[in-house]
């Protein structure tokens, strides 16, 4: 059986320890396969701006603990758009194929929003950015 659950938990930006941390919680709550998304609980440095952790440092911590917490680390790599006809594909078959990738990060979405700004159809739906700038702030405590 698959069953969805909600956490109630802060993140706390801990990157690839946060991850481990969450992979115990959820083990505790019966879960046996976790998904690590690129970038899990990053920040930036507060000086340079720069990614405290490798995109892709949380998902090499768990994969490298997955055994010893009786957890299974799900594969998932980041997707990027190449256009209408392909739609979405992994980042690693886009630059093996030479693709022109359109990126949006969180970080521009969110100021787009603010600023009332073009958010492109293909990174989010109209009915969702309506909602979104109705909300203002409040949808991103």
């Amino acid at each position: 059986m698959f069953r969805w659950a909600y956490l109630p938990y802060s993140m706390k930006m801990a990157g690839p320890r946060e991850a481990i941390q969450h992979m115990i919680i959820r083990k505790n709550f019966g879960a046996t396969h976790f998904i690590i998304g690129r970038d899990m609980a990053g920040t930036k440095s507060t000086i340079t701006g720069d990614d405290f952790y490798g995109a892709y440092d949380a998902q090499e911590t768990g994969k490298k603990f997955e055994a010893e917490l009786g957890m299974t680390v799900t594969h998932y790599e980041n997707m990027v758009y190449v256009g209408p006809e392909e739609g979405y594909v992994q980042e690693s078959q886009a630059k093996k194929d030479g693709k022109k990738v359109a990126k949006l990060s969180g970080t521009e979405f969110r100021r787009r929003l603010r600023a009332g700004e073009e958010i492109p159809e293909w990174f989010a739906f109209k009915s969702v950015v309506d909602i979104l700038r109705k909300a203002g702030d409040k949808a991103f405590i």
